[in-house]
């Protein structure tokens, strides 16, 4: 019972922050980094406990694999925290808000605690689960709800745009690039749209992406002159942050199911 009023807390505490920092995301792409202190303390604080109480004092060959697995699990979530801090501190093509967010993730579930449950039994999809570090697991269930999202940007670019995309005078991977990542649209519509950003438009710019520092405001101003019926490629800035909380509820829930299935 303690084990699962702890596991209660700390998915009650991830759902909250992810769904708050997920809104906000949305809503004005920026998030303080002060959001990110509490729940790391609580994720630390909450690990500590848990290897004190579950591993310190157990010698039997069962724990020793499951303390050598969480031991696994969590050197390759620090690898995976990495190589994201690489692509925000040295590449810059994800954001420091994005990077909080992930280590704030991975402080609350640096391995699967619930492998120290009996799990040799579990189907095998449960088993992938349970053996895979949860920071990998909401960054692959993250990277399906994105691809997910792909063939509906295909579809209504070529649907709306179908015959401008053939006139287009560009190689042709850098037009399968634009159709499948950006957006095709009339000025006129990228002026009502928030959190845009111009990628392809006639004599005026031609690039594959935009750096995350860009304003997109300040974009509208510097195309005031260009008419509305002008037709071009915007990358949408995408909130990670918000698609990030909707992969970690659905992660926290299956945590949460599997807990009560196996506990019970």
């Amino acid at each position: 019972m303690g084990m699962i009023l702890l596991e209660v807390v700390i998915s009650l505490t991830t759902l909250i922050t992810f769904t708050l920092a997920g809104i906000s995301d949305w809503k004005w792409r920026e998030i303080s980094p002060i959001f990110w202190i509490a729940p790391t303390t609580i994720g630390v604080a909450v690990n500590v406990l848990y290897y004190l109480h579950h591993n310190a004092a157990c010698f039997t060959i069962l724990c020793k694999n499951v303390f050598q697995l969480q031991l696994l699990q969590l050197v390759l979530s620090s690898i995976v925290l990495g190589a994201v801090g690489i692509l925000t501190f040295v590449i810059k093509v994800v954001g420091g808000a994005d990077f909080l967010a992930i280590t704030s993730f991975t402080a609350l579930y640096p391995f699967n605690r619930l492998l120290t449950l009996n799990c040799t039994e579990s189907a095998l999809m449960l088993r992938i689960y349970l053996f895979l570090p949860p920071t990998l697991c909401i960054l692959i269930i993250y990277s399906v709800i994105m691809i997910f999202l792909i063939p509906f940007n295909v579809l209504s670019n070529i649907v709306k745009f179908g015959k401008e995309i053939k006139t287009l005078k560009m190689p042709t991977l850098s037009k399968i690039f634009y159709i499948f990542f950006c957006k095709f649209m009339y000025l006129e519509e990228y002026r009502k749209k928030k959190f845009y950003y111009p990628v392809y438009i006639p004599q005026f710019v031609s690039r594959i992406s935009f750096s995350i520092y860009e304003n997109d405001e300040e974009w509208k101003e510097k195309l005031s002159n260009v008419p509305n019926d002008t037709i071009i490629i915007a990358s949408w800035g995408i909130p990670m942050i918000t698609f990030l909380s909707l992969a970690t509820s659905i992660y926290i829930t299956a945590y949460i199911i599997v807990l009560l299935t196996m506990c019970f």
